[in-house]
């Protein structure tokens, strides 16, 4: 089998999507013969397929910097840089002979999915994300929502041999919300030893600590988190402190948020990590206050590594991998992570309950077997 993967880069500080993708190319079998094709040259993880770069137009910064302010020009660039895309991708894919495209993420499905109309090539398109919340007006790679939301599931009802979801409630969602037939939930690959291994790392950090890891943006919603830890300082007389790590758009008003709050001293910000394992390890609690996802990594790695999670409440996902969960307000996140903590019986539940979902749906022989015959 000849298999292409197509997706934006494969860069370990992307976020969660780079890191799976590397762990699933590295565990296919050997018969299998794959390249990559990538529209950013970041590429720093493991990978044994060959490597593609496919380049696109320079987007304006001002663009980028007020895609709302310049709707229709944003609209505009957004569909010339697919255009080219699809484009440059089709004439790639008729150099060179693939029996499958695994498609990751839906702006590369979009791509392709209208490349490959007449190749007779077998198309897997992978989702990782809500929808519902992920497509609300925003501007994702600077496509109107309809794109996502109307044309995609159009063209992979059409064109795609399977959907690959990264959840069962996701998979549930697209199937009967947005039509979308062929639907597969398979749990995304880990290397649960070498997880454990880079946790064993030592730390600079001494005294107690709850954490957040990821993207500091509208999806992860730290602010809501900064906000839940305010009270439980004031109100609750805790001592733990919190630790962020992770970069984006959102960060500095996070910052600010933290001194206005005077919690310079309590909140921490670690920025990117290459081993967040180590600080995960050694935590008190997860803390998460997403408000949206597909099906969080760090959910999964904290399972591993036996740290409690105290979640919002979103869809696609968090139901799957923990029950201490709440309603989307800071309020709430306060109340349930209060309860939680006062009753030590839940921690070693929670632990034990993570422990059965580990054994049971992370088992990589398991799900490497699934998406063997996906594909």
């Amino acid at each position: 089998m000849n298999l292409l993967i197509v997706f934006h880069s494969l860069y370990s500080l992307a976020g969660g999507v780079d890191n799976r993708l590397s762990e699933l190319e590295m565990n296919l079998p050997s018969y299998i013969n794959r390249e990559y094709l990538l529209f950013k040259d970041e590429v720093d993880l493991p990978h044994k397929g060959r490597i593609n770069i496919l380049k696109s137009i320079s987007i304006p910064k001002f663009i980028l910097n007020e895609k709302r302010k310049f709707k229709y020009l944003t609209y505009l660039f957004g569909i010339l840089n697919l255009i080219l895309r699809v484009l440059k991708t089709r004439k790639f894919l008729k150099e060179k002979k693939f029996d499958t495209i695994l498609a990751v993420d839906d702006y590369f499905s979009i791509i392709c999915l209208i490349a490959s109309i007449g190749l007779n090539i077998k198309i897997v398109c992978s989702v990782r994300n809500n929808w519902d919340s992920l497509y609300d007006n925003s501007m994702i790679h600077l496509l109107p929502d309809f794109f996502y939301k109307k044309l995609l599931p159009i063209l992979m009802n059409k064109y795609s041999s399977s959907v690959h979801c990264v959840s069962e409630e996701l998979s549930e969602k697209l199937n009967k919300k947005y039509k979308v037939k062929n639907t597969k939930a398979i749990y995304n690959i880990f290397d649960i030893e070498i997880i454990k291994q880079k946790a064993n790392e030592d730390i600079d950090i001494e005294g107690n600590y709850f954490i957040n890891i990821g993207h500091f943006n509208k999806q992860k919603n730290q602010k809501d988190l900064i906000v839940a830890y305010k009270n439980l300082k004031e109100n609750h007389n805790i001592s733990e402190k919190l630790i962020l790590i992770g970069d984006g758009a959102n960060i500095i008003d996070c910052k600010n948020l933290v001194k206005d709050f005077n919690l310079e001293k309590d909140v921490i910000f670690l920025g990117k990590q290459s081993n967040p394992y180590k600080y995960l390890k050694r935590a008190s609690l997860y803390i998460s206050s997403s408000l949206y996802e597909g099906l969080p990594a760090v959910f999964i790695e904290s399972l591993i590594l036996e740290i409690p999670i105290v979640s919002y409440e979103f869809e696609t996902g968090s139901r799957e991998l923990t029950s201490n969960l709440c309603s989307l307000t800071p309020d709430s996140l306060v109340n349930q992570m209060v309860y939680f903590i006062s009753h030590k019986n839940l921690i070693h539940e929670s632990i034990s309950k993570g422990n059965e979902i580990v054994k049971n749906k992370f088992e990589k022989e398991v799900i490497l077997n699934k998406w063997l015959e996906l594909l």
